[in-house]
This record gives structure tokens, sequence and C-alpha cells, in this order.
């Protein structure tokens, strides 16, 4: 797929929250560094957390993204630059006041030129490899309106636990229940123009002084106005959220990332 590609899909990162899960961290979360690459010039650099998002969306055939983030997350300019280190063209669009993830994708509505939206989150980790070209294979095969990967997870309750049929069709999507027998959580996804359309109603109807809504009740929002939602489950996937003291340590846990020192 060309960069030229007529309606070629486009990659969405969001990345303008406050990092408040994480506490007093002194740069972008978005930046922690979890591996590390070699360059043609035979130089060790690290890679941060973010270059999975990147990877996920090179692999899909995605070519160019537009990072969302916040006027004190210049860091991430400097590093990713155009991204032409990635292999995935990058622009940037600052939102002043964080509103949430939904609010936070709104921002990126008026570049998004009627194309379908690929979703990664840039402080995750997800396996296997080559998801979100699954997912981009199942929106392009059933036509839905929105498809989601989901993974497996032993802490649903912190995240979006996602209640799918036997046909894969979602029925149901959860955002950190307070109890619940579905033991997954949706980690990515590709959407099409009408459910970018939706989000952003559901965004604009919200008070512009308050928090926007949470981006799973307009997943959920979505199955109850009749569009078409359907997952693509990866009973054998991985995601690891980075975003919290307790997701690093799990990732150390399981070997994801270098396990530090005191």
């Amino acid at each position: 797929m060309g960069v030229n590609e007529p309606h070629a899909p486009i990659g969405l990162i969001p990345a303008a929250g406050l990092a408040s899960r994480l506490g007093g961290f002194a740069y972008p979360k978005e930046l922690l560094p979890i591996t590390y690459g070699t360059g043609a010039d035979g130089r060790v650099t690290p890679r941060p957390v973010l270059h999975a998002s990147l990877d996920q969306l090179r692999r899909a055939g995605v070519t160019r993204a537009i990072v969302v983030i916040a006027e004190w997350k210049l860091d991430l300019v400097r590093v990713l630059g155009d991204g032409a280190a990635t292999g995935v063209a990058l622009a940037y669009v600052v939102r002043g006041v964080p509103r949430g993830l939904a609010d936070a994708l709104t921002a990126a509505a008026p570049w998004l030129d009627d194309r379908d939206v690929c979703l990664t989150l840039p402080d995750t980790v997800i396996a296997p490899d080559d998801a979100l070209a699954r997912l981009r294979a199942e929106r392009a095969a059933s036509g839905a309106d929105l498809v989601l990967g989901v993974f497996p997870t032993d802490k649903p309750e912190q995240l979006g636990p996602t209640r799918v049929a036997a046909d894969g069709r979602v029925v149901e999507v959860l955002d950190k229940p307070t109890t619940t027998d579905v033991r997954n959580t949706w980690g990515m996804a590709v959407w099409s123009p009408r459910f970018t359309a939706l989000l952003i109603d559901a965004v604009a109807a919200t008070p512009p002084d308050g928090a926007g809504p949470v981006l799973g009740a307009v997943y959920q929002r979505a199955i109850d106005d009749g569009l078409a939602v359907r997952a693509v489950w990866f009973p054998a996937g991985r995601f690891a959220d980075l975003g919290t003291p307790e997701g690093l340590a799990a990732a150390q846990a399981a070997g994801i990332i270098p396990a530090g020192t005191p």
C-alpha cells in the first residue's frame, strides 16, 4: 500500500494524557525505553514503548499516523520527529486541556478525511505482532463499522472487558467494572468514518468544562445504535499495559521489559 493510496487508513495514537497513574514521571511515559535496536551503522539505541504501537501500524500497512499530544509533551516530537526512522510518517495535533481518551481522539478529526482509523495505544505492548493487520482484514471482509482487538487479561476490572458472541459480534463493552466474569480487554481498534462521526457526536454532547465520555462507553453506544461492531479474539495473545506501576511490574515479571535494580 503506497502513501498516496486513495482513502488509505490513517493511524491514530492518543498521547495527551497526564500519566497520573504512574505518579511523578519526569518525562512522557510514551518514551519509556523497553528494548534496544541496532541501526545500519551498528549503533545500539533505546526504543521507547510508543515504537511498539508504530510497529503494529507499519505491519498493518498503515503509512501515516497522527499523534495527539499535550503541549507539555513536545519531547515526543523531538524524539520521533517525522517518523522516518519508524516507517510511519507522523504528524502531531496538540490538545491543550486533557479531557480523556475519546476527546483526545476527536482532536484529530479534521485531518482524517473520511478514512478508516487504526487506533493503537502508546503505552501498551501487544502480541501477536500482526494483531492490527488482522483487525484491518476483518474490517475489509465484514464491512463492520468498528473492529476491536480483544486479548486475555487477569485484571479486567482495571481495563475494558469486552463480551463477544460466538459469531464474533461484540455485544457489550465495559470500562473498569467493579466485577465481571469476562476475562479479557480490548486493546486496539479499527473503525470506519461512520464510527468517527458517532465519536465526534458523543464528545460534543458533553459539557466543555468536564471530562469527555469514556471510549468504552462510546463503543457501547455504537452497539446500542445499531452499528456493526465485531471483535478479533486473540486467545493466545498478550496485552501489556505499561501505564501503571502494576503494569510495569507485571511486564518485568513476564520478561517483556528488562527488570531494573534498586
